[in-house]
């Protein structure tokens, strides 16, 4: 699938988003400027920028979402986030990323920074407009609610999750974007043909599938592409017989959760567990071992991400799944 052209360093497309040079500590000036500190952490060793929002064009976005208030409506003016970290994102060393420049992009994931040491996991494969498009902004501005700072003090950031049932992803007092590596050491065992899927990681219970005990759990239908897929829906997995370890004694909180599907080829894709949970981004991913009523052609099973633009999440010949908890950023 083609992706889309970067600058031919990242240096020079950082320069191109309004990157205003390297710095320590706080993001934000006291000159009335809406700025973030951009972490790229994809190789190392890892660079660091600032990026000036109000320089990086300006949207205008209607979210709705749930907090403990109630309902929220909310009008927000801000940067797209996509385009701030697309430079980073996309960065590929072709000697070590054998799958090429999309499977490096699709295996990594930003973590939002705010207020109190709190923050948010997005996939890239969520944020890439070929695949999950999300149209998340940093906002620097609410309709009706002024601009924090005003014209002498910096501005409040917040980062939007449009499409978002509850609002845990909305990160108030954002200081910082940080663009990861999965931290899976997962390689693909290079069989054919794989009879069995491991789930493994932040679980309370770790899983040895094979064909008859993923045929004993509910089974699913999901129309992608044109071709109906059959499997197990994995948000369910991960709830009922793998025992999630979220909000529970490891710390860890859902919206800064991820996991990493690993092929027998090696190929990975990332998936938050924010937008596979019903009561966030609600996207469907199968667990697929059907496809239109018939066995897959490349082992047991298929990593299948419903709603993706591109089939680029699409895991063949599917052998492990990892769950990770994000560590928090370190000034």
């Amino acid at each position: 699938m083609p992706m889309p052209r970067t600058s031919t360093t990242f240096a020079q497309a950082l320069l191109a988003l309004g990157a205003l040079g390297l710095v320590q500590g706080c993001a934000h000036q006291g000159d009335g400027a809406a700025r973030v500190q951009l972490v790229c952490a994809v190789q190392a060793p890892a660079t660091e920028s600032v990026l000036d929002l109000r320089q990086s064009g300006v949207v205008q976005q209607k979210v709705d979402y749930q907090d403990g208030s109630g309902p929220q409506a909310r009008s927000y003016t801000g940067a797209a986030l996509w385009p701030l970290l697309q430079a980073c994102a996309l960065q590929s060393a072709m000697a070590t990323d054998a799958h090429g420049q999309r499977a490096a992009a699709l295996g990594r994931y930003v973590l939002a920074s705010g207020a109190e040491g709190y923050h948010a996991v997005f996939s890239v494969g969520e944020l890439h407009p070929d695949f999950g498009a999300k149209p998340s902004i940093v906002a620097y501005a609410e309709a009706g609610a002024g601009e924090e700072g005003g014209a002498t003090g910096p501005a409040s950031l917040r980062i939007t999750a449009p499409g978002d049932v509850q609002g845990s992803r909305y990160v108030a007092g954002l200081t910082r974007l940080e663009v990861r590596a999965s931290g899976s050491v997962g390689t693909g065992s290079g069989v054919a043909a794989p009879q069995a899927v491991q789930v493994l990681g932040a679980v309370g219970n770790a899983l040895q599938l094979d064909e008859a005990a993923l045929l004993a759990l509910p089974a699913v239908t999901h129309e992608v592409g044109g071709r109906r897929y059959t499997g197990v829906d994995l948000w369910s997995l991960l709830h009922t017989s793998a025992a999630l370890e979220a909000d529970g004694d490891s710390g860890a909180n859902l919206q800064s959760m991820y996991l990493v599907a690993t092929g027998a080829d090696g190929y990975q894709a990332l998936v938050s567990l924010a937008e596979m949970s019903p009561e966030l981004g609600g996207r469907r991913v199968l667990i697929a071992y059907r496809i239109d009523g018939q066995p897959l052609a490349r082992g047991l099973a298929r990593l299948v991400v419903v709603g993706d633009g591109k089939a680029g999440r699409s895991v063949s010949g599917l052998e492990a799944i990892e769950v990770f908890a994000a560590a928090p950023a370190v000034p």
